[in-house]
Parts: C-alpha cells; structure tokens; sequence
C-alpha cells in the first residue's frame, strides 16, 4: 500500500453495507445447502458410482469477491470422472458448470439447455466466465471437458432454491439419459 492510498474506513465502519452482506451470504448457504438437501447420495451415485457427494465451500477472494460453491459428485478426473458445481460469485452471479470425463460423457452436448463449452487452460479458471474472449478455442485437444451457464435468479428464496435445483436435475437428466444411451 502506498501513502497514496487511503483506507476506505467509511465502508469499513459502516455497519449496515456489512451486516446486509453477511446476512445475504448466510441466505445464500442455507439456499445452497437446501439445494444439496435435495439430491441424495444415491441419486448421485446411480449416475457416477464414484460419488464423493455433496460439499458447501465458501471463500472471501475470487478475483477479490466473496463467493460460495456447491459441488455435486466431486469426482475430478478428467477422462472418467463428474462434478457439478453451482457457484455463487457475489458482484458476477450464479453459474452451473459441469466438468465431464471424456470417457463417459465427452460426446455429450449441453449446448440445447444453454450452456457453453469452456475453453480454457484450467477448469478452476472463473475469471473467464466474465471474460470477452472465453469463447475463443485453445491450441490442441482440451485436457478436460466442462460446461457452463449462467443463471438467472430471482429475490424470493424460495424461488431461486427452486431454480438451482431444477437446473441442477436436468444436467442429470441429460447425463442419465446419455448414459442409458450408451449402454445399449
């Protein structure tokens, strides 16, 4: 920090901004675990029996913004495993990424439920949902498969726990379906 930099100390004693986003994170974690509420360990395991469940994460710094995760599966091998993760990126918004294993799922096309092959170097790189250039395809084969939307949300929790968990069952639907497909 340089002397020309001054402390923001009106944000930072301003008790309300901070209590107001502390209370829409703790909203948010209990819409999230809710969401997971709703997928048991069977329901994941019938589509990867390799199912490590479910997991709630949070952190203060993506790109200098809290955020919360939800990961389903959790199985993160990129030729034979599966994780789908909502991701709650406070000041961006609300994602839905599905990171497939070319094995069983690399012919899959999400592209009809709106979502986007991801074209990057990493899987974890998030700045590139919010990047112009996200589109633009890497040299050679990908190492992994992912996909990802963005998803519009509303004010009312209710609603948006309902939203989630919808866009969460048709990637599974999808996902069964391809699989049921492939084993005949």
């Amino acid at each position: 920090m340089t002397d020309t930099q001054q402390l923001d100390l009106d944000l930072w004693l301003n008790e309300e901004i901070v209590r107001r986003q502390n209370r829409l994170k703790l909203n948010f974690e209990i819409i999230l675990g809710e969401v997971a509420d709703s997928f048991t360990q069977k329901s994941l395991q019938e589509i990867h029996p390799n199912s490590k469940g479910k997991k709630l994460s949070r952190g203060n710094d993506l790109m200098g913004l809290p955020y919360q995760v939800l990961d389903f599966v959790r199985d993160f091998d990129w030729e034979i495993g599966l994780n789908l993760r909502l991701l709650n990126w406070f000041g961006k918004g609300f994602y839905l990424l599905a990171l497939v294993g070319k094995r069983d799922f690399g012919k899959i096309d999400l592209s009809n439920s709106q979502f986007e092959i991801c074209r990057w170097e990493n899987p974890f790189d998030y700045p590139e949902l919010i990047s112009e250039s996200s589109s633009n395809p890497i040299s050679g084969q990908p190492e992994f498969i992912q996909w990802a939307k963005k998803i519009d949300i509303v004010p009312e929790p209710d609603k948006t726990k309902d939203i989630l968990i919808e866009e969460v069952k048709k990637v599974f639907t999808i996902l069964q379906e391809h699989l049921a497909k492939n084993q005949n």
